[in-house]
C-alpha cells in the first residue's frame, strides 16, 4: 500500500518502522543515517508515592490493602514508591512488561531471600524462601519431586478424601465464619505433602500447636519484625500481653520441639518415600553434609505457613463470590451434576485468584546490581514489589476488570505475566497445582452436599491476615445439608 502524501511540508514522510534511507528526507528532523541514542533511564528516586509516614502507610496497607494500592496507582501511575518497611526503598510495579522484566532478571541482580523478613518469625532464615542464586536453584530442584509426578497423584487422591471427611464435619444450619474450618483442612493437606503416609505419632498435638501459632497472623503485631528487635525491645513487646507476642513465642517453641520429635521418629523408622521430609533427609549439600535440624524445621514451617494460609484464603474467596453470583453458581452446579468435566470450575478458580490473589503483593525483590526496567533505573538497596492485585485488574488486559467473569478463562490459560497469584519467575510457588486442586475439591464437595445461604447480602471486604488477604468476616455462611438424591435404579 502506498503511503499517503502529506500536505504539510514540515511533516516527516519517512515510515520510521521500516528501514531508514541513507539520506534524511527534506523536512524530517531526524538524521536516519546515524544510530538513534536510547533515551537515558530515569532514576527511580523521581517516582512519586504517598507522603504519609511509615506507620501511617503501613497501617493503611494492613487495614485497607486494596483501597490503599488502588489509590496509589490512580495518583502516581503504574510505578510508584511506598514507605512501609523501616529503611527500605520500595517501588511497586503493576505493568505486565515491568513484571516480566523483573521475573526474567538474572538471579544475581534481584534477590528474594533478603525480602522475606515479614515471615521470618515463622520460617526462620535457612529455608527456600531465604535462598538466592545457585543455593535456591539446587534446593528448589531437590524439593520439586515432592510436588509432582507420583507425589502429586498421591496428594490429589488424599485431597479428595480429606475434602469429603472435613466438609462433612463443618457446622450445619447456623451461620459461621468458614475460614477457621477451611484453614484446618489446608493444614491437613500440607501434612500429606510434608509427611506422606508416614504421619508422625505426635501429629495431632503438632497440628493444634501449628494452628495456634498461625492464629497470630490475625493480629496487627504480626507485622513486627521480631528477629530485628533488640533483647530489651523484645522483652518489652512480650510484656504487653494483648499483642500476643509472648504467646506466639511460647507456642513456636512447642512447635519446634514437636517438629524435632517428628524428624527423629522418621530417622529411627527408616521409612522413605516421595514426601517432603523424606526428600529433605536424603539431600546432600556440596560439602557432603546433610540438612541440619534447623534447616529441615525452617523448610517445613515454610510449607505449614505458605501452603495453608494462601490456599485457605483462596477457598474462602471462592465461596464468597459464588454465593453472590447466582448465575455463575448455577453453571458450576450443572457442571458438577454432569460430572464429565471441570472446565468451568477451573475458570471460576482462575477468576477468583485474579480478583483476589491471596498474597496481593508478591515477595519483594531486593536490587543487588543496577537494573533498568521500563526506562527506570533501580539501584542496589532498592526493592521491587510486584502488585498482583493491581496487575490482575489491568483494564487493558481484562475489560471490566472488577467484574467476576469466569468466562475470561474458558479455553484460555492465565498469562504468566498478567496473572500472578502464585508469584512468578524462578521463585514461583512450588505448590501452585496443589492449591488449585484443593480449591476445586472443597468447592465441589461443599456444593455437592450443601445449600449455601449468605448471612449478609453485602459483599465481604478484604482484610489483611499478615501477608495474605481474606474476606473481612472469614466468609460467613450457613450450610444446609442437601437431601440425598434418589436412585434412578428403583431406589425409594
Amino acid at each position: 500500500m502506498d503511503t499517503p502524501k502529506t500536505e504539510n511540508a514540515t511533516d516527516c514522510p519517512v515510515d520510521h518502522v521500516k528501514t531508514a534511507p541513507a539520506e534524511p528526507a527534506a523536512g524530517c528532523p531526524v538524521d536516519h543515517a546515524k544510530p538513534q541514542a536510547k533515551p537515558a533511564a530515569v532514576p527511580a528516586s523521581t517516582l512519586g508515592g504517598p507522603k504519609g509516614s511509615l506507620p501511617i502507610q503501613a497501617l493503611k496497607l494492613f487495614s485497607h490493602p486494596s483501597e490503599f494500592m488502588t489509590k496509589c496507582r490512580q495518583s502516581y501511575g503504574s510505578r510508584f514508591r511506598v514507605n512501609i518497611f523501616p529503611g527500605a526503598q520500595i517501588y511497586v510495579l503493576t505493568d505486565p512488561d515491568d513484571v516480566k522484566a523483573m521475573f526474567l532478571a538474572p538471579r544475581d541482580v534481584l534477590y528474594t531471600g533478603s525480602s522475606s523478613a515479614q515471615i521470618e518469625k515463622f520460617t526462620g532464615q535457612t529455608g527456600l524462601a531465604w535462598l538466592d542464586e545457585d543455593e535456591h536453584t539446587k534446593r528448589r530442584k531437590t524439593l520439586m519431586p515432592s510436588f509432582k509426578g507420583g507425589a502429586l497423584q498421591r496428594i490429589d487422591a488424599a485431597i479428595g478424601a480429606m475434602a469429603e471427611q472435613y466438609v462433612a464435619q463443618w457446622p450445619r444450619d447456623r451461620v459461621v465464619s468458614l475460614h477457621p474450618y477451611v484453614h484446618r483442612f489446608t493444614m491437613q493437606v500440607i501434612r500429606e505433602v510434608v509427611f506422606g503416609n508416614a504421619v508422625p505419632s505426635c501429629w495431632d498435638e503438632l497440628f493444634e500447636e501449628l494452628m495456634r501459632m498461625l492464629d497470630f497472623n490475625r493480629r496487627k503485631a504480626s507485622l513486627l519484625l521480631l528477629h530485628r528487635l533488640s533483647p530489651a525491645k523484645m522483652k518489652m513487646v512480650r510484656a504487653i500481653k494483648p499483642l500476643g507476642v509472648d504467646d506466639f513465642v511460647k507456642t513456636r517453641a512447642r512447635v519446634d520441639a514437636l517438629i524435632a520429635k517428628a524428624v527423629k521418629e522418621r530417622l529411627e523408622s527408616g521409612v522413605s518415600g516421595d514426601d517432603m521430609l523424606s526428600v529433605m533427609l536424603s539431600l546432600t549439600k556440596d560439602d557432603g553434609s546433610q540438612l541440619s535440624g534447623v534447616e529441615i524445621r525452617d523448610e517445613m514451617m515454610t510449607m505449614f505457613l505458605a501452603g495453608t494460609e494462601t490456599t485457605a484464603a483462596g477457598i474462602c474467596w471462592t465461596l464468597e463470590y459464588l454465593t453472590r453470583e447466582p448465575e455463575v453458581l448455577k453453571k458450576v452446579l450443572a457442571e458438577i451434576d454432569e460430572g464429565t468435566d471441570d472446565a468451568y470450575l477451573t475458570a471460576v478458580v482462575h477468576e477468583v485468584l485474579r480478583l483476589r490473589p491471596p498474597t496481593p503483593q508478591i515477595i519483594p525483590r531486593a536490587v543487588m546490581k543496577p537494573i533498568e526496567i521500563g526506562g527506570i533505573q533501580y539501584g542496589p538497596g532498592m526493592h521491587l514489589w510486584a502488585s498482583g492485585y493491581l496487575l490482575n485488574r489491568d483494564p487493558e488486559r481484562y475489560p471490566q476488570p472488577d467484574e467476576f467473569r469466569p468466562e475470561r478463562f474458558i479455553g484460555t490459560k492465565p498469562g504468566a505475566y498478567t496473572w500472578i497469584p502464585f508469584g512468578g519467575g524462578h521463585t514461583r510457588c512450588l505448590g501452585d497445582r496443589i492449591a488449585i486442586l484443593e480449591m476445586k475439591a472443597v468447592v465441589r464437595e461443599v456444593l455437592s452436599t450443601c445449600e449455601l445461604r449468605r448471612a449478609d447480602p453485602k459483599p465481604e471486604a478484604p482484610r489483611s491476615r499478615a501477608v495474605v488477604i481474606i474476606p473481612e468476616h472469614g466468609t460467613r455462611l450457613e450450610l444446609r445439608a442437601k437431601a440425598p438424591k434418589r436412585s434412578l435404579a428403583g431406589g425409594s
